[in-house]
């Protein structure tokens, strides 16, 4: 179950590419996302699909968003870090609202982490 309080009537899905880098998975980190668009921004639930591991090692992984807030074209997404043990590092992620699809590349190769004691960012905003 993938937790978020309905915005509106609008669908986004999330496709993220996990690095094929060593120690790039994750399985312990608890992550959302803010999409950016033309007409406004919509919060997602948490990122996990019940029952799949999800962010291994070189694997897209895939979440489906409900009762999202219709945002217009999609421009930015701002992916935060929220709980865990562990970092991640993706290389693409794909954004789909409504008709409106952008690919963003974390072209830096920002890991994403809560943990002080890692290199990593607990916010990235692609966009």
């Amino acid at each position: 179950m993938m937790w978020m309080c309905k915005q509106g009537s609008q669908k986004c899905s999330l496709s993220a590419e996990t690095a094929s880098q060593k120690h790039s998975g994750t399985s312990n980190l608890v992550m959302m996302s803010t999409i950016y668009g033309t007409k406004g921004a919509t919060m997602t639930g948490i990122f996990d699909n019940q029952e799949i591991d999800d962010f291994n090692l070189g694997e897209v992984s895939s979440f489906e968003f409900f009762g999202m807030k219709s945002i217009g074209y999609v421009r930015c997404v701002a992916i935060r870090a929220l709980a865990g043990t562990d970092a991640w590092l993706f290389t693409t992620m794909n954004v789909t609202c409504g008709v409106s699809t952008k690919t963003f590349s974390n072209t830096e190769s920002t890991w994403l982490s809560v943990d002080p004691n890692d290199d990593a960012e607990t916010y990235l905003k692609l966009c």
